[in-house]
């Protein structure tokens, strides 16, 4: 009897260490944190993930493993649940183990070694680097992330609010503890919404006008991975070849569509170091597809020695983190075929909410016109070369043309005037109202102004301050941006057949943000005092860089600098007409001219979509780019009807090849004569359709090969064909074969 005791006891003992055995492998994987009661709180378990109920509304049940830091968010009203990381992980074969740790994992973290000058360090919250403490909140959770041998450690905190799942992060709550370490780069929930190999599905990428990522595209071999800054590249850090040209991110946004079911994700806070990432199975080391936001703390730049070696170094921002706190919004959206015209009404709705106000009229539907007026242009004066100003478009030219489409009838322009004043044409920091004499003088340029008066036509002379030259108390050493890595920020012309910096222009300087506010408190003083109704802009509003010497401005600080000089353009009668603008412009301007009518056009990509003109139409008015750029005008035409875009031209008065060796001869196309007929034509051809839809909202967009079908808020429905090159607007056949 006391021989079947034992026998049971050793048998007990075994049965607990392999238990216990088990426990610690799941510790080991999960970094589990005890946390008690849990089991009255079960709500679903999957894959061993343990999920208890954490708070609820109305609309959502918030759930979390608080073992892992996984989150789910179940929708009441229909029973679908998005996961923050895939709960079937064990499963997919493709995987290694250390990106199905990856794919399990809250954050991933890269860091920087200074003294190495290494910033390819990489840790993942899935894994035994991370030990992770999940407490409650009053309306979510608060997950605290221990890196403790690489000396970090932050909380985040997931709260459920009544539309929306918010995962924010204070950059004043990270803590790093080893000071041979620095944090570059952190990405939240990396796996949110991750689409497996066998559903059906997107992501909308805001690249350009945007694009759809489908999922199992089998592009995994023959493209790279999708990785772009949002709002555009920092180009303080002048690269040593030129890059590709390609479209920028001008919304903080991406969207997952899911057969009925799609979510907005939003970077509220943070967006200014964000950038967007996409993968498709296969190219993302597992079977999974993924979208995501990383949000870049710490900026980093490269040099190289010369020497022998050539090398290459990495430095980073120096001091504390100089970024703004991260915060990415969840918006969920159920409903029947649900598509990216959905996603693209929750951003409008989004953006509104933060300020974005309609400034769209009733019937009101101009054409855009872009006037360019003088030029630098190197001449042999006794054989001496000499740089001199050269008219391209003077005053009276200016309103030959203007006059001329109008009695043509385009009686509807909105006109921007670029290099109108000598300090514009000499590329120096701008800020008066003084016509320049080698167009015409004040004499000249007021006749110009009371004929845009009398005939209700708008005109918003332009300024462009972010690259210049010495002059105006603005120099190139005191003025200009410093780069990470203590170098002055110059703009460099590349040669266009290499690509390579051309060493026979002369380099300008590129502004610091640092003398925004000045700048333009002057141009809005100057303009209004020469009773100027509105500016353009330039490139101010999609330019988004810091100063990285003594001024010590991040591109947040930037973002917050570019705002408060952009109100302080308010005060004239007609706003300010943007070259394009990044979100956070959104409020501030009254026009948009050369909205993309296309992406990047990246491998990845498997379509374009009207995203950025369906979150804009209806609230801003805005514009294609340049019909007559287009190496197929009639084509540029109809896609922009297609997507309710406006229509804009640049012209000039000259003929194009005294454009030769200037800064003007990408111009090529846009002498007037042969363009006027064309825009009057137009003008009447499709303004009725314009202004019909001018107030409403873009509810549906259907596209094949041949035909694009789109639906209007007001019921009008416009259909391009692109073989018979027609519109039909209500039923009426416009025919562009004319």
């Amino acid at each position: 009897m006391i021989c079947i005791k034992k026998c049971i006891l050793c048998l007990l003992a075994v049965f607990m260490m392999i238990l216990s055995d088990n426990a610690y492998a799941n510790n080991e994987r999960f970094n589990i944190q005890t946390v008690e009661n849990v089991e009255n709180s079960v709500q679903k378990k999957s894959s061993g993930i343990l999920f208890r109920k954490c708070t609820e509304n109305e609309n959502y049940i918030l759930l979390a493993d608080y073992n892992s830091g996984i989150l789910a968010l179940e929708n009441k009203s229909t029973g679908y649940t998005w996961y923050s990381s895939p709960v079937d992980t064990e499963s997919d074969e493709t995987s290694s183990p250390l990106i199905a740790d990856e794919l399990l994992s809250s954050n991933i973290v890269r860091y920087g070694i200074p003294e190495k000058r290494s910033d390819n360090n990489i840790l993942r919250s899935g894994t035994s680097d991370c030990e992770i403490s999940v407490s409650d909140t009053k309306n979510g959770i608060k997950v605290i992330y221990n890196y403790r041998k690489a000396g970090f450690c932050f909380p985040v905190e997931y709260t459920l609010e009544s539309d929306y799942l918010r995962a924010s992060l204070k950059i004043s709550e990270i803590e790093e503890t080893n000071p041979k370490n620095i944090i570059t780069q952190i990405t939240l929930m990396g796996s949110f919404g991750a689409g497996s190999s066998d559903e059906e599905g997107y992501f909308i990428i805001p690249d350009g006008c945007g694009s759809l990522v489908r999922f199992n595209n089998n592009k995994a071999v023959s493209s790279n991975a999708y990785f772009q800054p949002v709002y555009g590249s920092d180009i303080t850090a002048v690269p040593a070849v030129k890059k590709s040209v390609t479209e920028q991110i001008y919304l903080p946004v991406y969207g997952i569509v899911k057969q009925d079911n799609a979510m907005l994700v939003a970077a509220s806070k943070g967006d200014s170091n964000a950038y967007i990432s996409a993968e498709v199975s296969g190219q993302s080391n597992s079977s999974y597809n993924l979208c995501s936001f990383t949000f870049i703390l710490r900026n980093s730049d490269t040099f190289y020695m010369s020497g022998e070696s050539n090398k290459k170094f990495t430095v980073f921002e120096s001091g504390d983190i100089n970024s703004d706190d991260i915060e990415i919004r969840y918006y969920p959206i159920s409903k029947k075929n649900v598509d990216y015209i959905d996603v693209a009404e929750c951003c409008r709705n989004y953006l509104i909410s933060n300020g974005f106000d309609k400034k769209t009229k009733e019937n009101y539907a101009p054409i855009y016109i872009s006037l360019y007026g003088g030029v630098q242009k190197k001449k042999s004066v006794f054989g001496i070369p000499v740089t001199v100003k050269q008219s391209v478009t003077d005053f009276v030219q200016a309103y030959e043309i203007l006059s001329e489409l109008k009695n043509k009838g385009a009686d509807s322009l909105v006109v921007s005037y670029k290099n109108w004043t000598d300090d514009g044409i000499e590329n120096k920091i701008d800020t008066g109202s003084e016509p320049s004499d080698t167009l015409g003088g004040n004499t000249e340029f007021y006749k110009l102004r009371n004929f845009i008066d009398e005939s209700n036509l708008e005109i918003y002379p332009a300024v462009d301050n972010r690259n210049f030259y010495s002059g105006n108390g603005y120099g190139a050493l005191n003025s200009t941006c410093i780069r990470i890595s203590g170098a002055y920020s110059r703009i460099v012309s590349y040669d266009r057949a290499y690509g390579i910096p051309d060493g026979f222009s002369k380099n300008s300087s590129l502004l610091s943000p640092d003398y925004f506010i000045d700048v333009f408190t002057k141009t809005a003083e100057n303009y209004k005092a020469s009773d100027f109704d509105g500016v353009s802009t330039g490139t101010l509003t999609t330019s988004l860089y810091g100063d990285y010497g003594k001024k010590n401005i991040s591109r947040f600080k930037s973002m917050g600098i570019i705002k408060e000089s952009l109100e302080s353009l308010q005060s004239l009668k007609n706003g300010v007409l943007a070259d394009n603008s990044n979100a956070y412009a959104l409020p501030y301007v009254n026009h948009i001219i050369n909205v993309p009518l296309s992406s990047s056009k990246f491998d990845l990509f498997n379509e374009d979509i009207p995203f950025l003109q369906t979150v804009l139409h209806g609230i801003v008015p805005y514009s294609s780019t340049a019909v007559n750029a287009s190496a197929n005008p009639d084509d540029t035409l109809l896609i922009a009807v297609a997507t309710g875009s406006l229509l804009n031209y640049d012209l000039l008065y000259e003929e194009t090849s005294i454009l030769k060796d200037t800064e003007f001869d990408i111009y090529y196309y846009a002498n007037y004569s042969g363009w006027l007929d064309d825009i009057a034509c137009v003008y009447k051809l499709f303004n009725p359709i314009f202004s019909d839809i001018a107030e409403s909202t873009i509810i549906g967009y259907e596209a094949d090969d041949k035909k694009i079908k789109t639906s209007y808020s007001n019921g009008t429905i416009t259909v391009v064909d692109f073989e018979k090159r027609t519109v039909d607007f209500n039923g009426e056949i416009i025919n562009l074969r004319r």
